[in-house]
């Protein structure tokens, strides 16, 4: 897999040349099928830092894992303040600044830190991680969308 050069909460990182391969764990993702949906989610928001799906794993302990291949960005971490910025010109509104959420009221868009956010020396700005998914109102920070997994058949 390569060089391991990260560890968070819910993802191991591996170096691999032009790209990173990530072992991300169910605990963040909470389960499979959102999972995939906050990949769509960062996927179309990020498309520069797309991620592809290689595979679903369990770890050691037997927990669920996802495994996605994203590119490897090499540059310099944005402070705080030039985040908000970036997140406001997007269309992001700061909701909670203790854990960096930012929402409309159809995304949420939380864990926008430092080490999540890079400028290349370009100065091309890279999310290469965030906890991205629909805004509903149990997330308390403005959504309006409702998830529901009721599916209705007009036959007529």
């Amino acid at each position: 897999m390569g060089e391991q050069i990260a560890e968070g909460g819910e993802a191991h990182v591996y170096y691999h040349g032009a790209t990173l391969i990530k072992s991300i764990g169910l605990d963040y993702f909470i389960q499979p099928v959102l999972a995939l949906d906050r990949i769509t989610l960062h996927n179309a928001y990020f498309p520069q830092t797309r991620m592809s799906v290689l595979g679903f794993g369990r770890t050691t302990t037997g927990d669920f894992q996802i495994i996605v291949e994203q590119p490897f960005i090499q540059g310099d971490c944005m402070e705080d303040e030039e985040i908000r910025i970036y997140a406001e010109q997007l269309g992001f509104e700061l909701k909670n600044p203790r854990n960096w959420t930012y929402a409309t009221p159809d995304i949420y868009l939380s864990d926008l830190h430092d080490e999540n956010v890079i400028r290349s020396q370009a100065g091309t700005v890279f999310v290469v991680d965030c906890d991205i998914r629909i805004n509903t109102p149990e997330l308390h920070a403005g959504g309006r969308r409702v998830l529901t997994n009721t599916v209705r058949f007009n036959l007529s």
